[in-house]
C-alpha cells in the first residue's frame, strides 16, 4: 500500500511514516497540498492522510480536486486536534473517508492503515 502523508510537521511525519513502515507500507511525506496532488498524479496512492493543522489547507478544495482527478487516491483520511471542531467537520463535509482527532489517529494509526489496506 502506498501512503502519502500531507503534513509540514516533522514529528508527525516521522511518527506516521514509522507506523506505516512497521506495517510494511510505503509512506511519502508531502509538505503542501500541491505536492500531495503531484504525488497522486505520478503514482498510485492507496491512502492520502491530511493533517488538518497544515497552515492554509483548504480540505474541501483539495478533496474535491483529488476526487475528480485522473488519478484519485484510493481513500482520503484527515486528522486534527480535537478542539478544531470546525476543521474536522469541514473534512467530513468534504467527503473524507474517515476523520479522526489527532490523538485517535496517533493511537490507532496501524489499525487505520490496515483497515484501508484491506479495502484494496
Amino acid at each position: 500500500m502506498n501512503i502519502v502523508l500531507l503534513t509540514a510537521d516533522l514529528m508527525t511525519s516521522s511518527q506516521l511514516a514509522a507506523a506505516a513502515q512497521r506495517e510494511g507500507y510505503a509512506a511519502e511525506t508531502s509538505g503542501s497540498a500541491a505536492a500531495a496532488v503531484e504525488s497522486c498524479g505520478r503514482q498510485a496512492v492507496d491512502l492520502l492522510v491530511l493533517d488538518l493543522s497544515l497552515p492554509g489547507l483548504d480540505s474541501a478544495a483539495l478533496v474535491a480536486s483529488l476526487r475528480t482527478s485522473d488519478t484519485p487516491p484510493g481513500a482520503i483520511i484527515a486528522f486534527g486536534p480535537h478542539v478544531h471542531e470546525k476543521k474536522l467537520q469541514a473534512a467530513r463535509d468534504a467527503g473524507c473517508d474517515q476523520v479522526l482527532s489527532r490523538g485517535q489517529f496517533f493511537s490507532q494509526a496501524a489499525d487505520v492503515y490496515r483497515q484501508f489496506a484491506q479495502q484494496d
